[in-house]
């Protein structure tokens, strides 16, 4: 038993042999599933015909810089996690890898939450503004603003290296997780209203435009279900952790092999994450589907 004292007081202790080798294993099937996939999607964006107009857009741009960041998860992270847990299994001990490690999960963890942020609040603005909306979020402005996600993110990583792993994640999880999350469902019940309030005003309008409205209304219907796709998404994928990472932190009557299991679970539940996005974001609108069978 322990009693957190601002410190990693389980680093020192070996996990179970049987959760190192579980976790390894789990790290490695994921790999094989997060670097073929994001890489398709990357090609898809990248390398799709002109006259797919759809792929060429904002909010494919930013699935773009977040099918990079899973691409990073696959090719880095995970094989790292790999060889770390199989010599974790051992009973070798090795700092520097697991350190390395945590900055990758943080690091790649941040530019993902920044990139789903910055994605949501391309398609809020694309609703509650479409007459500026062409005008200020240009493909120069969509770049700009994830190379700055890629610059910024490193900057969030400064108070590990004080910190260490167990309270930093408290930090992260309050700081980064649950201003997105709660940015997230602002954004989605934001865009449920104007959606309504849109829908009603077309209810008043003249018959002659009933063709036109249906086809916007069928739009935001689509744009509706995406974002609760994404709101669900990230409910899984980080509330989950983010209630492991209290318990890691305020639980003072578990145990060593409790706080691993802890560790591992939020690790793996995170990563996960990163093998959804490509079915989840990219691989359900109409026009990527087309472009893969081209």
């Amino acid at each position: 038993m322990f009693k957190l004292e601002g410190k990693d007081d389980c680093a020192a202790v070996p996990a179970p042999t049987t959760l190192s080798l579980f976790t390894a294993a789990v790290s490695a099937v994921l790999a094989l599933v997060i670097v073929p996939c994001n890489i398709l999607v990357c090609l898809v964006i990248l390398r799709s015909p002109p006259r797919l107009k759809n792929l060429r857009t904002p909010f494919t741009y930013f699935i773009l810089n977040l099918a990079l960041t899973d691409l990073l998860v696959g090719a880095a992270t995970e094989p790292i996690s790999v060889v770390y847990h199989v010599i974790e299994a051992k009973s070798v001990s090795s700092p520097s890898l697991i350190r390395l490690l945590q900055v990758l999960f943080f690091l790649t963890c941040t530019v993902s939450v920044l990139s789903i942020l910055a994605l949501t609040l391309e398609r809020f603005y694309a609703i509650s503004k479409p007459f500026k909306y062409r005008q200020c979020v240009t493909k120069s402005r969509v770049f700009l603003a994830s190379g700055m996600i890629w610059i910024l993110s490193p900057g969030f990583l400064m108070p590990y290296f004080v910190m260490g792993y167990r309270t930093f994640s408290f930090v992260f999880a309050n700081v980064v997780i649950l201003v997105t999350l709660c940015t997230l469902i602002y954004a989605y019940f934001k865009i449920i209203k104007t959606i309504q309030r849109r829908k009603n005003i077309r209810q008043d309008s003249l018959q002659g435009l009933f063709i036109a409205n249906q086809q916007v209304t069928l739009f935001e219907e689509k744009l509706t279900r995406t974002f609760t796709t994404i709101l669900i998404l990230f409910a899984i994928c980080y509330v989950i952790p983010f209630l492991l990472i209290y318990a890691m932190n305020l639980c003072t009557k578990c145990s060593c092999d409790t706080i691993h299991w802890l560790r591992d679970s939020t690790f793996l539940a995170v990563t996960c994450n990163s093998a959804i996005n490509p079915f989840m974001y990219a691989w359900r609108l109409p026009s990527f589907r087309h472009a893969l069978r081209t």
